[in-house]
C-alpha cells in the first residue's frame, strides 16, 4: 500500500509539475509527522532548469494537484509539497494487517533456492561470542529471506579434517582425561593444553601430525575416531544452537567433501582454463589461479597475488577445497552426497549429515549461495567466485554472496580458542548469565515453571537483539551490561510491548474492527504509519542481506505503541465503536510486532 501511495503521489506531482513520473518518484520522502505523510522536493529538481526559487515553484504547483480520496489535504511549506493521508487510508492499513496476519509484509514466492552456510565452527570447542554472532546473523538473514519469499536451505560446514581436530583427538587418546560436563566445553578446555604442548614439544608435534595424516587418509581407526569425536562435539554445540532457536537442514563434513567430490572437482579444474600448473619458481608443480591483473584494483598491489589451489603433492589448499565445495553448492558436479539423520531438533525437523551410508537427498544445487564468514575472508571468497567465473559459471559467481561480519571482541582483545580466552565468555555462559539477570526482575506471581520459561525467552531475546542491531560490518566490543540491558532500548522492551498488546486483547470480548467513518487522532495515525513501514523494512533487509534495520524499527513501533496506549483509553473508551476500533489498532500492532520479532528469532510471549 505504501508503494502504491507513493506511485499515486508521483503521478499527481508529475502531472502538475510537467515532469516525468520517475523524477517525481525520486523526489519523495517520509517527513516528520507534522509535515505530512509523504513529502516531495520536486521544486529543488526543477529550480535549476527554470531559474526560479524552489518555494515559488512549489506554490505554483500546489493549486494544480487534484487529490483522490486517499488524501485529506496537500500543502506547501516553503519548497516542500506535503501530502496527508485520509482516514480511509488508515482504515485500509488496519484491515490489510488484520486480514494478512503473519503474512503481512511477506513477499511473493520466488523461483530457485537460496543456500545459506553458517556458523561452521571447528568441532573441538564450544561456541564463543564471535561464533554466536555468526549463528544469530545467519539465522536471522535466513528468516528474513524466507519471509521475502525465497526457498531457504540452511547448511553447516564441519571441518573434521583440520589440525585442531587432530590435536583434540590426540589429547583424548593420550591424556586419557575423563570427559565431564558439556562435551564441547570439556574438549575445548583440553585443546588449550594440547595446543600449548604442540607448540613446545617436538614429539607431540610429530605424533599429532601422524594423527592428521591418518585422518586425511581416511578408512582407518584414527579417521573413524576423529569423525566420531567431531560429531559428538557438534551435537554438544547444537545444544547451544537450540537454546538460541538456531536450526539447520544439513551438515556437510569436509571428510565427505574429500571422499565424494574431490577427484571429480579436481579433474574438472585441471581440464579447464581456470587454473594453471606452474613449471618453475617457488610454486613449481602447484596448480594456481593467476590473479595479478584482476585483483590489484580491489585489494591493492600484492607481492604474491596468485593463489595456490592444489599443492605440488596433489593435496588441496583450503581455498582449493572450498572451490570444489562451491561447485557442489551450485550443482555443477555430477557427484552427490548421501545423507543420514544427525539430530532431531526442537522445532520438530531433522538435521541430516553427509555420510558414507545414508541415501541421496535434494540438498545443494542452489541458485544463490550466502556464506556467513568473517570479513578477513574477503580475499579467499573473491578467489572462489573468480574461479567459478573462469570455469564458465558467471551467473553462479555473481550469486555467491559473502555476508562478511566483524568480530566480537573483549575490551582487552580477541577471543582465541588456542589461548583459551573464550573461557567465561562462551555462548552458554552468556545464556546462563542472561537467565539469572532476568530471574532477578521477574515478579513472583508467576509459577516456577513460568518464571523459568520467561527467563529463557527474555534472556535469549536480549542477547539476540543486542547482537543483531549492530550492522554486520561493525565490530562489537562485548560488555555484559550492554548486551543484557533489560530496560528501554532493548529486546525485552519490544517483547514487553507485544505482551502488553496481547494482555489488552485478552481482557476484552469485543471483536476488533474499525468503525465506519472513524476519525483517527494523531497518536493513532503515528502508530499506523509506523506499521505501514514494516513491509518496506523487511524487503530492504532482504535485499541487503542485513538484520540491523529491524531492531531499530521494532523499537520505534514499540515506542509509538506505548505512546498510543498512554494517551488513549482502549477497553474503557467512551463508546463501543471506539473500543472496537482501538482494539483493532492494538491487534494490528501485535501482529506487526510479532512479525518483526520472528524475523529476529526472538520469542513472542503471552506473559512477561
Amino acid at each position: 500500500m505504501k508503494l502504491n501511495l507513493n506511485k499515486e503521489v508521483a503521478k499527481l506531482i508529475a502531472k502538475a509539475a510537467g515532469c516525468p513520473v520517475e523524477t517525481a518518484l525520486s523526489s519523495l520522502s517520509v517527513p516528520n509527522n507534522q509535515f505530512g505523510d509523504i513529502s516531495s522536493k520536486i521544486s529543488f529538481f526543477l529550480a535549476k532548469d527554470r531559474g526560479q526559487n524552489p518555494a515559488a515553484i512549489a506554490a505554483e504547483i500546489l493549486p494544480k494537484i487534484k487529490l483522490s480520496k486517499n488524501f485529506s489535504k496537500v500543502d506547501a511549506l516553503g519548497p516542500y509539497i506535503n501530502f496527508y493521508f485520509s482516514n480511509e487510508v488508515y482504515t485500509k492499513v488496519i484491515a490489510q494487517i488484520l486480514n494478512k496476519k503473519e503474512k503481512f509484509g511477506k513477499g511473493k514466492k520466488k523461483k530457485g533456492k537460496v543456500m545459506i552456510e553458517f556458523p561452521a565452527v571447528n568441532p573441538n570447542k564450544p561456541w564463543h561470542m564471535g561464533h554466536l554472532r555468526n549463528a544469530l546473523l545467519g539465522d536471522s538473514v535466513a528468516r528474513i529471506l524466507e519471509f521475502s519469499g525465497a526457498a531457504i536451505e540452511r547448511i553447516d560446514y564441519i571441518d573434521d579434517l583440520g589440525l585442531q581436530v587432530a590435536q583434540s583427538l590426540w589429547g583424548v587418546i593420550n591424556l586419557k582425561n575423563t570427559p565431564s560436563g558439556k562435551f564441547d566445553r570439556w574438549l575445548g578446555e583440553q585443546y588449550v593444553d594440547v595446543a600449548k604442548a604442540f607448540g613446545e614439544d617436538q614429539k607431540v608435534q610429530e605424533s599429532v601430525r601422524s594423527y592428521l595424516h591418518k585422518i586425511e587418509e581416511g578408512n582407518n581407526e584414527i579417521a573413524d575416531r576423529g569423525r566420531a569425536l567431531s560429531e559428538d562435539c557438534v551435537k554438544a554445540q547444537y545444544e547451544t544452537a537450540f537454546a538460541y532457536g538456531v536450526y539447520h537442514d544439513a551438515l556437510v563434513f569436509e571428510s565427505d567433501i574429500m571422499r565424494e567430490l574431490f577427484e571429480t572437482g579436481l579433474k574438472m579444474l585441471k581440464e579447464s582454463n581456470a587454473i594453471v600448473k606452474e613449471k618453475d619458481g617457488k610454486n613449481a608443480g602447484c596448480w594456481v589461479v593467476k590473479l595479478s591483473d584482476d585483483f590489484e584494483k580491489e585489494f591493492g598491489k600484492m607481492t604474491d597475488p596468485d593463489k595456490i589451489l592444489i599443492r605440488s603433492d596433489g593435496t588441496a589448499t583450503y581455498t582449493g577445497k572450498d572451490v570444489i565445495f562451491h561447485m557442489w553448492k551450485f550443482g555443477k558436479l555430477k557427484k552427490k552426497f548421501s545423507y543420514e539423520s544427525f539430530i532431531l531438533q526442537p522445532n520438530g525437523k531433522t538435521a541430516f549429515k553427509s555420510s558414507k551410508k545414508g541415501k541421496p537427498m535434494s540438498f545443494g544445487s542452489a541458485n544463490v549461495v550466502i556464506n556467513v564468514i568473517g570479513q578477513e575472508q574477503k580475499y579467499p571468497q573473491r578467489v572462489v567466485a573468480e574461479v567459478l567465473r573462469r570455469l564458465g559459471f558467471g551467473s553462479s559467481a555473481d550469486s555467491l554472496i559473502h555476508l562478511a561480519y566483524e568480530h566480537v571482541t573483549l575490551p582487552e582483545g580477541k577471543f582465541s580458542g588456542r589461548a583459551g580466552t573464550w573461557v567465561g565468555y562462551t555462548a552458554d555462559d552468556l545464556y546462563k548469565e542472561a537467565q539469572e539477570r532476568v530471574m532477578e526482575k521477574i515478579k513472583h506471581d508467576l509459577s516456577a515453571e513460568e518464571r523459568a520459561a520467561v527467563a529463557r525467552s527474555v534472556g535469549a531475546g536480549a542477547i539476540k537483539f543486542s547482537f543483531l542491531r549492530t550492522n554486520a560490518d561493525k565490530k562489537i566490543v562485548f560488555k555484559w551490561d550492554e548486551a543484557l540491558n533489560m530496560e528501554g532500548d532493548s529486546g525485552p522492551y519490544v517483547q514487553y510491548a507485544y505482551v502488553r498488546a496481547n494482555g489488552i486483547l485478552k481482557k476484552s470480548e469485543t471483536k476488533p474492527g474499525v468503525a465506519v467513518n472513524y476519525s483517527f487522532n494523531d497518536s493513532e495515525k503515528r502508530l499506523i504509519r509506523q506499521m505501514m513501514l514494516f513491509p518496506e523494512i523487511a524487503e530492504k533487509s532482504a535485499k541487503e542481506f542485513t538484520t540491523h534495520y529491524l531492531p531499530r524499527y521494532a523499537l520505534d513501533l514499540a515506542s509509538d505503541f506505548t505512546s498510543f496506549y498512554s494517551v488513549n483509553q482502549v477497553l474503557k473508551a467512551e463508546t463501543g465503536e471506539l473500543v472496537k476500533t482501538r482494539l483493532a489498532i492494538v491487534l494490528a500492532t501485535k501482529i506487526v510486532l510479532g512479525n518483526a520479532l520472528n524475523l529476529l528469532g526472538i520469542d513472542r510471549l503471552d506473559k512477561m
